[in-house]
């Protein structure tokens, strides 16, 4: 692995899709735009590649009156197919595994 490969992301063809975040991730994502050099896309396409290599798929329990927002997203086209790939062995939507991925980020010891 070279320097590059370490810390960036190889180029993929990115799909547009609409996917709703439970307000708490993604304010805490905003946040996150202020440490690191990336956008909340990029932090949740992060999110979503941890995921789908540690395939830690644990329902967290969501904040009592929590709501969802809808929000435009370019998700990494092998990321997405890694999601419906998690989706069908689950039985959990898009916007579950997606919300997962983020709260597992979040949360993962190692980011803090």
């Amino acid at each position: 692995m070279n320097t590059f490969d370490k810390y960036l992301l190889k180029k993929d063809k990115l799909l547009k899709r609409r996917i709703e975040i439970d307000s708490t991730l993604y304010e805490k994502l905003s946040k996150l735009t202020n440490v690191y050099d990336a956008s909340v896309n990029k932090l949740v396409n992060v999110a979503i590649i941890e995921l789908l290599e540690t395939e830690n798929v644990q329902i967290y329990e969501r904040p009592k009156n929590e709501i969802s927002e809808s929000h435009n997203f370019a998700i990494r086209q092998s990321s997405y197919e890694g999601l419906e790939k998690l989706r069908d062995k689950y039985g959990l939507s898009i916007y579950k595994l997606t919300n997962i991925a983020i709260y597992n980020a979040l949360n993962n010891k190692k980011s803090k």
